[in-house]
Parts: structure tokens; sequence; C-alpha cells
């Protein structure tokens, strides 16, 4: 009888510990904010993407105009922002990609494939699925996202010179991004009678 009580015990503090090691290693690599992983659950998973795929994509991508909804709106406000784009970034990525947060409104997504093209369709689609947000808690937005994307092939990848690459392509875009928009509002403000 003492035996089995001391099994029963046995198991289940090996449960426990076992149980509570999991939840520590989940929290250790997700982002509190959104649920998503973070920068631990993304160096991993290009450990495993490298073996897997020959290419390997990282895009970085931040939001457009995110400081001004913060300071229009406040800092609860962004964060609902934030978790929503998590969401819309969560439910476009296809099943061998991980999306992450960062830092601040700082996404990254692993993209295994086996062509570049392939990998900037893909972010084609990241970019018009966050441009689709409209509104949040019933409060009107405008939200798009600077995305940059680079690929290497899988053995001679390296995750640190990736994000930089891509953080050089991502900037490419928001100036883009900016000019653009700059220009829209410029002939905005040209009256027709200006115009003519």
């Amino acid at each position: 009888m003492l035996a089995e009580i001391a099994l029963v015990v046995t198991t289940t503090t090996t449960l426990s510990t076992g149980f509570g090691a999991y939840r520590l290693r989940r929290k250790l690599r997700t982002d509190p904010l959104t649920g998503l992983g973070n920068r631990l659950a993304l160096a991993e998973a290009f450990a495993w993407a490298r073996r897997r795929s020959p290419l390997v994509a990282v895009a970085l991508g931040d939001m457009n105009g995110f400081k001004a909804i913060n300071d229009t709106h406040g800092h609860r406000f962004g964060d609902r922002v934030l978790i929503e784009v998590a969401a819309i970034l969560q439910r476009t990525a296809c099943r061998r990609e991980l999306v992450v947060r960062l830092h601040g409104d700082e996404f990254a997504v692993l993209i295994p494939c086996d062509t570049p093209d392939h990998a900037a369709r893909r972010l084609d689609t990241y970019r018009a699925a966050v441009a689709a947000l409209d509104e949040v808690e019933g409060q009107p937005i405008t939200a798009s996202m600077a995305l940059g994307v680079i690929t290497a092939p899988s053995e001679s990848a390296d995750l640190s010179a990736l994000l930089a690459s891509a953080d050089d392509r991502m900037y490419g875009d928001k100036h883009t991004h900016n000019s653009t928009r700059k220009e829209q509002l410029k002939c905005r403000s040209i009256s027709p009678a200006k115009a003519s």
C-alpha cells in the first residue's frame, strides 16, 4: 500500500514538474501582449526551418503612423491595435510560417520557401491583410504596415544578418509609403481652381 502511494505521489510530482517546465518554456517564448511568439521563438523556428527548406526568408514589418495612433488615442488603444494586427498576421500565416512580435509595433515573419518570388508574394498578402483593418473598438483607423523581406539559402542563412537586411528593406518600403502619402495629401490640398 505504501509503495502504491509513493508511486502515485512520485508520478504526480513528475507530471506537475513536467507541466510546470512546459508552461515556463512556453512563457519564455511568448509575447505577453499579443500571444505571438517572441525573438527566442523565432530563433528556434529558424534553426528548425534551415534543416527542412532549401531557402529561408525573414520578413520584418512595423506599422506606418503607429506613433500618431498612440498620441491621438492613448497607449491602451495602441495596444488594442497591436493585438488586432497580431491576430491578422497570425490568421494570414501559412502552415510553416511563424509570426512573432519583436518589440513595440515591430513584427517578423519566418517564411520557409522554395523561391524568392514565393516570399515576395507572401509579403504582399500580409501587407493587404493589415491594410484591410479599418476599425478597432468602434474607432475608425487607417492601418498599413511597412514590410521588407530577405531570402537566403538555408545552409548559409544567419538570422541576425537576415533581420538586418530585412530591416533595411522595410525602411525603404516605409520611405516609399511616406512619399506616396505626402504626394496624396499634396494633391488633396490643391483646389480645382488652382489646378487649372
